[in-house]
């Protein structure tokens, strides 16, 4: 038996269908050629799923996975990822969180979780030091997510860690995300194969520990990564202040703050919603598992006819999907529709988006008031809220528009050309007219319209020091390449993106190796291999289920219709030669399908 460092060592496999569990030592090949989180979702889906299965079919696979340094004393070291074939788009889906979660799971044992089948009446999966059993979850099926955690803690003890879908998963909404208190693996719809499986939820507690193969060298290594990310002005400043709206104004006046369903790039109501306005709700500061960043916060509302309202946010990406997509400069209903979607178990980008996209249906007159039931125009929050309400019930109407916008527009075809999707996965919050570098990331995201794979935005438009020119397409496919590589080691690695801010692939490199001793972690070139390896899986796995070339693209008003105003006026985007380049630069043939000396050189042939 191998001695582990870093990992637990040991993996469940959990078949709903027969309620059979049982358990394996971690494979060491796999965990020296793709790391953990992503890496190991990568890889178990592409050789134990079947070719083309239908994601709401009980064969579709759910992987819980870990990374070496989840649950350890580096900073910021309580993410986990949820891999499964995605029942939005159809291709591969992994969703990041943090929180407690995923260092707990390894606390009580396990690096991993692979769950397949369907129960045949609601289950919850309980995980307690190193033993696993399936509980009915009858009691529980139609309980908001707030509801079912209070439910499992009161039953298992307070220290009890849940991941569990709200009404819309179980009723099959292809938005529907899981909620770990208050963390929302939220895109692609990984709530709803959660719901096709009848399983409610998954909680874990343990009580056991993590050994480190160079205890020196790891602990010296941490304090080295907790003062630079004091020291650094985003992680030990402006991000501890307003969380990720830290960058609200600095979208803004790029003019690359999607308004409007992305008809324009500037909101004319950012002095009423910017950093500074949300910074007034915020009642306290929430961190994850071991990070010093604390960008969580608890907003409350106080007065009007939102009082009493509170989330766990809002979120940049909730702050636009709910704010400037929708026109609407109440803060009260951004902070209440987001605790909606957080109860409901649906994902925020995806719901602000898509009522975003029905306004725009209704100003355009693809829809009707009476097609909608209810007043609901840009700026009306009442609106706004209803139809959260609708989606997250999944009743009336709300039952195809939590299906996405690429299904609302294949029923109103005459709205296609405004429908704001990659790939089926409804854009986040910034618009790539204004940047020819997020236009490449988008359209080149494995999961669809997607900011977590590459964010060139950092260097096109917040480096003060070495600013790339946000509409040259130079060096464009390379940094897109290279963010990606990295971002994919990071979530493999379970440390948070937000970490490495401050903490460089050189840091990182160090933490790997002295917390695991495997010897393919010991090198940042070796690292970053790993993230290209398990991206080039991924495109194998996306091209296998049905990609083709034609789907790495952009919604057709990116190149065909330019801003009005802004920095970004009168720019469209030429996607053509960035993926030419793209393509090349990854080693990928001009069809973007990985080549056979590619494919060798990554150990993939």
């Amino acid at each position: 038996m191998t001695e582990w460092f870093g990992y637990a060592g040991r993996c469940l496999d959990v078949d709903l269908s027969d309620r059979r569990i049982t358990e394996h030592e971690l494979d060491i090949d796999m965990a020296s050629a793709y790391m953990g989180g992503k890496g190991f979702g990568a890889k178990i889906l592409y050789d134990r799923l079947p070719p083309r299965c239908p994601p709401l079919s009980a064969d579709n696979l759910l992987v819980f996975a870990t990374g070496p340094l989840t649950g350890t004393f580096a900073p910021s070291s309580g993410r986990f990822e949820v891999c499964t074939k995605s029942p939005a788009t159809g291709l591969w889906l992994d969703a990041n969180a943090g929180g407690f979660f995923g260092p707990e799971l390894k606390y009580a044992g396990y690096d991993l979780i692979t769950i397949r089948g369907r129960a045949e009446t609601p289950v919850y999966l309980l995980i307690e030091n190193g033993r696993a059993r399936l509980e009915p979850a009858t009691q529980l099926w139609g309980l908001d997510t707030i509801e079912t955690h209070h439910w499992i803690k009161k039953t298992h003890g307070r220290d009890v860690r849940v991941c569990c879908i709200g009404p819309a998963g179980e009723k099959g909404a292809l938005i529907a995300g899981i909620i770990s208190e208050y963390r929302a693996l939220g895109r692609g719809g990984a709530g709803a194969v959660m719901g096709s499986k009848q399983l409610k939820a998954v909680a874990v507690s343990g009580t056991g520990s993590i050994r480190y193969h160079d205890p020196q060298v790891f602990m010296r290594t941490c304090r080295e990564a907790f003062n630079e990310l004091a020291n650094h002005p985003d992680t030990g400043g402006g991000r501890q202040k307003y969380g990720t709206n830290l960058i609200l104004s600095s979208m803004d006046a790029a003019g690359i703050h999607p308004v409007r369903n992305f008809q324009k790039g500037k909101f004319a109501g950012a002095a009423r919603v910017n950093e500074e306005k949300i910074f007034e709700y915020f009642v306290r500061d929430r961190a994850c598992f071991g990070c010093p960043i604390y960008c969580s916060k608890i907003a409350e509302v106080k007065q009007g006819k939102y009082t009493g309202s509170f989330t766990e946010g809002p979120e940049y990406e909730n702050t636009w999907s709910f704010g400037a997509q929708c026109e609407n400069t109440d803060i009260g209903a951004i902070i209440h529709a987001e605790n909606l979607c957080d109860r409901y178990g649906i994902d925020g980008i995806s719901t602000g988006n898509i009522i975003g996209f029905l306004m725009e249906c209704v100003e355009k007159g693809v829809l009707t008031e009476s097609d909608i039931g209810f007043p609901l125009g840009f700026g009306n929050d009442d609106g706004l809220i209803r139809a959260v309400h609708l989606i997250g019930k999944q009743e009336g109407p709300g039952r195809l528009w939590g299906q996405g916008v690429r299904r609302i527009a294949e029923a109103h075809p005459a709205a296609a050309g405004f429908a704001m999707h990659v790939k089926g996965l409804e854009l986040p919050a910034y618009d790539p007219r204004g940047s020819t570098g997020m236009a490449l990331a988008y359209a080149t995201s494995d999961r669809g319209g997607c900011h977590l794979r590459s964010w060139p935005i950092a260097q096109e438009l917040l480096d003060p020091d070495g600013r790339m020119d946000p509409f040259s397409m130079e060096f464009k496919a390379e940094l897109v390449k290279t963010q990606q590589d990295l971002f994919c080691a990071v979530n493999c690695s379970g440390m948070c993106l937000f970490a490495t801010f401050a903490v460089s692939l050189r840091q990182m490199v160090p933490f790997l190796h002295s917390a695991t001793g495997i010897e393919s972690f010991d090198g940042s070139d070796r690292v970053l291999q790993i993230g290209e390896r398990v991206n080039t899986l991924v495109r194998r796995f996306n091209i296998r289920e049905g990609l083709t070339p034609a789907l790495d693209t952009l919604p057709e008003r990116f190149s065909k219709e330019p801003l009005a105003e802004g920095p970004s006026r009168e720019h469209v985007v030429d996607l053509a030669p960035l993926l030419e380049d793209y393509y090349a630069v990854r080693g990928w043939d001009a069809q973007g399908v990985p080549t056979a000396s590619k494919l060798g050189e990554l150990g993939l042939a």
